[in-house]
């Protein structure tokens, strides 16, 4: 495998652990996976190459912003519903 595939499946494992990691889930083949590819990356070199150090922030920051949205998919409806009445814009009437 080139480097540069070994580099993005790193970033998409890392990425995944992430975001199980701030979601609460584990999933120990995807623990088993991502420790093979980091020795791969480690044996190759790359650890001390800027595309590693680069992988690692966009990976951070990638799984910070999907898991948002994944807590955001999962409010359910009836509550942002509420949240929107509640705000005062619904009609008031006169007294």
């Amino acid at each position: 495998m080139d480097d540069s595939r070994l580099i993005v499946r790193f970033q998409r494992l890392i990425t995944e652990m992430l975001i199980e990691k701030r979601l609460g889930q584990r999933r120990p083949e995807l623990t088993d996976e991502l420790y093979q590819t980091w020795r791969e990356v480690e044996q190759c070199g790359l650890k001390e190459s800027p595309e590693y150090r680069d992988v690692l922030l966009r990976a951070d920051r990638h799984a910070l912003w999907l898991a948002g949205l994944v807590s955001l998919a999962a409010r359910p409806v009836f509550s942002l519903q509420t949240e929107h009445t509640d705000t005062g814009d619904a009609p008031q009437k006169a007294a």
